[in-house]
């Protein structure tokens, strides 16, 4: 008689919608990444912050290419993940303008 498994369905827990587009340059600790998804809560990067352990502490910043401003945030390694070659950083702290740059440019590739 087969079992059925019940699998977590992370986006059952998942507090803040990801959005694909637009991509982001993140800079983290002095390293230029592509974001490959951000939400409210944190962004999904293209590479391996080298040096940096999972619960590491970062500060970043998040610009749209071409555009002249960049916006500051802190954060911790969630994950990484040596075969995808990406990692995950969750935001601890955005302020306001950052949020709101977030918010805007989401809003913009939606419509």
């Amino acid at each position: 008689m087969p079992s059925a498994l019940n699998k977590l369905d992370r986006s059952d827990l998942r507090q803040q919608r990801r959005y694909m587009t637009p991509t982001f340059e993140v800079i983290v600790e002095c390293e230029l990444f592509r974001s490959l998804d951000v939400s409210m809560g944190g962004v999904h990067l293209d590479g391996v912050c080298e040096g940096m352990s999972v619960g590491a502490s970062v500060e970043g910043w998040l610009a749209l290419p071409g555009l002249a401003r960049a916006f500051a945030f802190s954060g911790e390694i969630l994950r990484t993940d040596a075969s995808t070659g990406n990692t995950v950083v969750r935001f601890d702290d955005i302020e306001p303008d950052t949020a709101a740059f977030l918010d805007q440019a989401v809003a913009l590739r939606l419509h």
